[in-house]
């Protein structure tokens, strides 16, 4: 869910409809398309998901953070690796 939200954000959607119309478009895209991305490697796959989040980082306020208070910025890096490297709700936990 997080690779749709950055390519919702990347595409500059506004609105729900955009998940409606990704989601028909996923739907699609599995059932017709799915043969030909079989042999598609997952380094390919995982280069699209983090040119997409890539998109999603706000190198500014991890800045003003880290003028703030330098334990909130530790805090912040330990969320974004942890959420990065292990999942979600792991590195949200850790954090």
């Amino acid at each position: 869910s997080f690779s749709r939200s950055a390519v919702n954000h990347n595409a500059g959607c506004k609105t729900g409809l955009s998940n409606i119309v990704m989601a028909v478009t996923v739907m699609v895209t599995l059932l017709f398309l799915m043969p030909l991305f079989l042999y598609t490697p997952n380094v390919v796959l995982g280069a699209i998901i983090v040119t997409a989040v890539i998109g999603l980082m706000d190198y500014q306020a991890a800045y003003l953070i880290w003028k703030v208070d330098k334990l909130d910025f530790v805090v912040c890096l330990i969320a974004f690796f942890g959420v990065i490297f292990i999942s979600v709700q792991a590195g949200l936990a850790i954090a």
